[in-house]
């Protein structure tokens, strides 16, 4: 039942790039990686076909293929007509498995019905008579050290494989790092990797982009594809924003490079496609927040709630601990869990959500001319353990931060159980004559996020949470510190959140060990 877990360091003077190789190395150890492939379309040799349809100017986004005479799969073209006539075709997904020179077919009906008529395509694919390979199982799909655009941030794209077989089955998962602390994240159903631009008619349009419909599949498609390329200056088109957000964060802002930066992974033995993700500088001084940064899990399950045929999974949850506190009572103890609902957006407004993710289903989008709705959804855990245990209302936008919704565990720690009235003559006197004695202080089958419901998945059970009282006061509680239960059962800390002002106690999130 102990989890394996490894460690993936990175000396003092790191770069950004390093950071990016250390999730490359864990997205390996953690069998992450999809399967490379090629053959991906990267533009038009020649198109005909189309008809009239009226006599406006029309655009059809993200058109599939009707028939081809080879064996590729999952290309789509943006087409567009002026005065009726079909005058520029582009490609929007890259699909794979096509070869030079294939005929592929898009139907009238996707094109404007009626008098249209089907085109014809024939495609160029990336390498020609010797297609060009994206990925392997232990390497990212693509990524740039240094990008022409925004050479100081370097990414990488991660191709996760749920079902190959389903239209959307692959999600494509870009990290950014924005700052020397900071990250971006993003995530989409498809990418488009080739190295260049081409906007003219017949051209794959904004390099190393991501790809599909606007508002589903990605935010906006306005100057080719533009906002949704990892190539450009910012991260303003995330799914969570370095530039606006401070949730993923990796390491120290204060002169992060001078300590060493590890990448520790805690990968479950129950269910081994489940891990849990922490970077950490232990040389930084402090309590366990200060030293410990983004805690995450990229989810990597299956749900009866979806079907890839329609959607694609952009799931990940951040471990989000309220900073431990060195304070007089009225300071709390929480920890919390933010998961991420949708794909790419406009992150600085909130809005422009892409909506196919599979977890959209709990962001319950309503305003359909701007989609503003739900991104995230927030989920706490508060200690039983101290005194101080009123919220601070904070919220969840920043680091280190979770929201108030609080959720009780079953712990049967208060006092008051204990306290009935069982004696009235003279003085009160109050006690319980069948005294209770249940005390739960590790809390087992931990839900993904207690505010989905239905809740697609629960934790397994070498990922705890423990509840916890010092009557010493003042001691600082690090990420690997051991917690014995037993000589059987013995855990690590990942992260929690803890007062330590008259004695130290709050609530930890561990995986087992032994």
């Amino acid at each position: 039942m102990a989890i394996t877990t490894t460690t993936i360091t990175k000396a003092a003077g790191w770069a950004r790039t390093d950071v990016i190789d250390q999730l490359e190395q864990a997205f390996t150890w953690l069998d992450l990686h999809g399967t490379q492939i090629s053959g991906l379309v990267t533009s038009i040799t020649v198109y005909d076909g189309g008809g009239t349809v009226g006599s406006a100017g029309t655009a059809y986004y993200d058109v599939p293929v009707a028939t081809t005479t080879g064996i590729g799969t999952g290309a789509t073209f943006d087409v567009y007509r002026q005065s009726g006539v079909v005058n520029q075709i582009y490609v929007n997904r890259p699909g794979y498995g096509y070869t030079d020179g294939e005929y592929v077919t898009l139907s009238a009906d996707d094109i404007g019905g009626g008098s249209a008529v089907a085109i014809g395509i024939t495609v160029a694919v990336d390498g020609g008579a010797t297609p060009v390979g994206y990925g392997s199982t232990n390497a990212f799909f693509d990524k740039n050290f240094t990008p022409s655009t925004d050479s100081t941030r370097p990414w990488g794209v991660l191709k996760q494989d749920f079902d190959t077989s389903k239209r959307f089955g692959v999600t494509y998962r870009g990290f950014k790092t924005y700052s020397d602390y900071q990250m971006g994240l993003y995530a989409g159903s498809s990418f488009f990797p080739f190295d260049t631009t081409n906007t003219s008619d017949k051209g794959g349009q904004r390099r190393d982009s991501f790809r599909g419909t606007q508002l589903l599949d990605v935010p906006v498609i306005a100057l080719n594809y533009y906002y949704n390329s990892l190539d450009r200056p910012g991260d303003d088109y995330a799914q969570v924003s370095g530039q606006y957000d401070d949730l993923f964060r990796y390491a120290t802002s204060n002169s992060p490079t001078t300590h060493d930066l590890k990448l520790n992974i805690y990968r479950s033995s129950i269910d081994t496609d489940f891990a849990v993700l922490s970077f950490n500088q232990p040389s930084v001084s402090g309590t366990l927040n200060d030293s410990t940064f983004s805690t995450f899990i990229i989810h990597n399950f299956d749900s009866v709630l979806w079907d890839y045929d329609e959607v694609f999974s952009a799931g990940v949850t951040f471990v989000v601990p309220e900073d431990s506190l060195n304070q007089n009572s009225g300071n709390s103890a929480f920890l919390g869990f933010r998961t991420l609902l949708v794909g790419n957006n406009n992150t600085l407004s909130e809005y422009q959500l892409a909506t196919r993710s599979a977890e959209a289903g709990w962001s319950q989008i309503y305003n359909q001319s701007s989609h503003y709705g739900l991104k995230a959804q927030n989920y706490t855990i508060a200690s039983s353990q101290t005194s101080y245990t009123a919220s601070t209302g904070s919220g969840m936008a920043d680091y280190n931060s979770p929201t108030n919704n609080e959720a009780t565990i079953f712990t049967r720690n208060g006092g008051f159980k204990n306290e009935g009235q069982i004696e009235s003559t003279g003085d009160n006197i109050y006690g319980n004559r069948y005294p209770i004695t249940t005390y739960t202080s590790v809390i087992k089958g931990i839900p993904i996020n207690g505010n989905l419901i239905p809740c697609p998945y629960y934790m397994p059970d070498d990922f705890v949470l423990i509840d916890f009282k010092l009557t010493q006061s003042g001691q600082d509680i690090k990420q690997g510190d051991t917690i014995t239960i037993s000589g059987s059962e013995v855990y690590t800390v990942i992260t929690g959140s803890y007062n330590k002002n008259s004695e130290t106690a709050g609530i930890l999130f561990c995986a087992r060990t032994v």
